[in-house]
Parts: C-alpha cells; sequence; structure tokens
C-alpha cells in the first residue's frame, strides 16, 4: 500500500472517531489552518523582522559572530546588552554596511529582544531604561539595560536615535498614532542618553503591542 492510501484511510478513520464524538473535523482544519496564518502574520509584525540591518546582522552570524564583543543577558525580568570594543569601524547591524559600530547596538536590540518579545506577555519598561559606558584608550564600553515586566498582549519595542546628533522624537511619535488609530496600545516616546569618550548617543524608545 501507498503512504498516501495509509493517509487518507487514516484520515477516514479519524474524521468516524471525530463523528462518533459529535466534532466538526472540518472547524478542526479551519481553526489549525488560521492558527498557522495567525504565526506567520504575527512573524512578520516583529519590529525589525524587515529591518535591512536586522537581516545583515543574520547573515553575517549574528550574535555567535560578535560574541567576543556583544553579550545579552536575556530573562522574564530583564534584557541587558553589553558591547566592549572599537566606537567605529565595524559594521554589525546597518542596512548599507555602514560602520559606526557602537551605535548599531541599538540596532542589535531590536533584532534580539523582539523575537524574545513575540512569545507575548512581556512588556519592556521603557522609562527605566539605563546605560552605563566607559572607555580605555580605543576600548569603549556600553551597556544598555532595559527591564521587563508581566504584562498581557504581544508587545514590541521600536526606536530611533543619532550618534553625535539628536533626530528628535517626530518618527517615534507618529508610530505611536498609527498603532493606537488601529485599536493598539503605545507607550513613549521616552529618551535616553548615553555619553562618554565615544560622544552621544541620543535615543527615542516606544513600546507597543501587536
Amino acid at each position: 500500500m501507498s503512504k498516501g492510501f495509509l493517509t487518507e484511510g487514516l484520515m477516514d478513520e479519524l474524521s468516524k472517531i471525530a463523528d462518533m464524538m459529535g466534532i466538526d473535523i472540518d472547524k478542526v482544519k479551519d481553526k489549525v489552518s488560521s492558527e498557522k496564518i495567525d504565526g506567520s502574520n504575527l512573524k512578520s509584525k516583529i519590529v525589525g523582522s524587515s529591518w535591512k540591518s536586522c537581516s545583515a546582522y543574520r547573515s553575517n552570524g549574528g550574535l555567535s559572530k560578535w560574541s567576543d564583543k556583544i553579550l545579552i543577558d536575556k530573562s522574564p525580568s530583564k534584557f541587558e546588552i553589553t558591547y566592549k570594543g572599537p566606537s567605529s569601524g565595524l559594521s554589525i547591524a546597518h542596512a548599507t554596511g555602514g560602520k559606526d559600530t557602537i551605535h548599531q547596538l541599538y540596532n542589535v536590540i531590536i533584532c534580539e529582544l523582539n523575537p524574545y518579545l513575540s512569545k507575548g506577555g512581556i512588556k519592556p519598561i521603557i522609562n527605566r531604561i539605563t546605560t552605563k559606558s566607559k572607555s580605555k584608550k580605543n576600548t569603549h564600553l556600553l551597556r544598555v539595560t532595559i527591564p521587563l515586566e508581566s504584562e498581557s498582549g504581544t508587545w514590541q519595542i521600536d526606536r530611533r536615535g543619532g550618534w553625535n546628533h539628536d533626530p528628535g522624537s517626530s518618527k517615534m511619535d507618529n508610530k505611536c498614532k498609527k498603532v493606537e488609530s488601529s485599536g493598539g496600545k503605545c507607550e513613549g516616546p521616552v529618551t535616553d542618553v548615553a555619553e562618554g569618550d565615544f560622544g552621544k548617543i541620543t535615543e527615542y524608545f516606544i513600546t507597543h503591542t501587536i
């Protein structure tokens, strides 16, 4: 007997059992298909999933490629990322291969944290983000700590920032308005500034549901 024949026979038997139990097998199939579609839609909604900077980061090996310079501590209560290396010269997570290395750490936050948040029930506490920096000769340390808390829904974090320039909050303001107009929840933007021998990085963060 062919594999296809056995599969059809098994499906027939399952359908008979389902009928005996009063289960509408077609509704079950529809639900499974719907869940698959919903899962696919969720993946496409993850902030950073379509970013060229995240694509470049992953295609070059992601965290495994940069484990000598980037350390991530991730738990239900905290996401902490630490970079130690040159302030510029390396392209880690940049859409066009730019080498503003230390500022690209913020792209890595998006690439790494949002897939983790997409499992649901966890929300970033953006008004409690902290940064720590230290420099020694040509080696710079930048650590960003983002507290997390339990919260219903599926939350994401988004950002816009500048290194030695302030891009303003308008882009994140507009993103929040768009989310809220579609019935979602959005908080922010909040401003976070990191300063050191590498200069000044000004970031605007929001967190919102998807």
